[in-house]
């Protein structure tokens, strides 16, 4: 046999074990942030969302539609852009949700929530929008609500960017007057878990407005049940070249 011809045979052999192989590593990728699986039914973890790939966030609700946020080339903590959160005056809203899966809320008290923000003083809130609730003018599980947490005195410089941390920790109040939140005083998560047994959490956000002057912030690294959601502007570049195989010439010196 040729020099040429081994050559040849033993490319041939080690692309054909890269392929097989190939299939088995990329199965074994982690999804989500950290590797994360699904928590709850229905409940899936994007780890990215960009202008032309959303995966998952943006606005499913009628009421709420022309509330949009928007993707941003400027920066919070990372490089690669960030969603911007942007209102005109006291009656506008600027929001994004993705799907909680219908995760119970007893059963995310001990996970993390937090967010990154970018902006001249802390403005974003943080939204739950729970259904199965009871109280107020609602008598059986129909009920509904969206419990909000916003920044107080003890708030991070969001000046350069900072983090939003330990927020399943901090201080919520209910747009509805239900059990374990009334009268929009704000309390933990715990006491109204607590006072709603049934309360599954549907959707999860952030968003500023209603109330604010023309204003915007900057807000990345959405965490929720396990996932945290890098916001970027644009998609990734794809990966050029062969990678080591590339490099192959390189074992016969030519």
């Amino acid at each position: 046999m040729s020099t040429t011809a081994r050559r040849a045979g033993i490319v041939a052999a080690l692309v054909s074990s890269a392929a097989l192989i190939a299939p088995a590593f990329a199965g074994a990728l982690p999804t989500g942030s950290l590797g994360s699986d699904e928590t709850a039914p229905g409940f899936t973890c994007d780890a990215t969302s960009t202008e032309t790939s959303t995966n998952g966030w943006g606005i499913p609700f009628d009421d709420e539609k022309d509330q949009t946020a928007s993707y941003s080339a400027e920066n919070v903590l990372d490089e690669d852009g960030s969603l911007k959160l942007e209102v005109d005056g006291v009656e506008d809203r600027s929001v994004s949700y993705h799907s909680a899966g219908g995760v119970k809320l007893a059963d995310i008290l001990d996970t993390d929530i937090s967010f990154a923000e970018r902006a001249a003083t802390a403005k974003a809130s943080f939204q739950l929008r729970l259904s199965g609730t009871t109280g107020g003018k609602f008598t059986d599980t129909t009920g509904f609500t969206t419990l909000v947490w916003v920044p107080g005195v003890t708030a991070p410089d969001t000046t350069d960017g900072a983090v939003h941390t330990d927020l399943q920790d901090g201080q919520w109040w209910s747009t509805q007057n239900i059990d374990g939140a009334k009268d929009f005083a704000r309390v933990g998560l715990d006491v109204i878990a607590e006072a709603q047994p049934n309360a599954v959490v549907d959707h999860y956000g952030v968003s500023i407005g209603r109330g604010s002057a023309a204003t915007s912030t900057l807000v990345d690294a959405v965490t929720f049940n396990g996932c945290t959601t890098n916001f970027a502007k644009k998609d990734a570049e794809p990966e050029t070249g062969t990678g080591s195989l590339g490099n192959l010439g390189n074992i016969f010196g030519s």
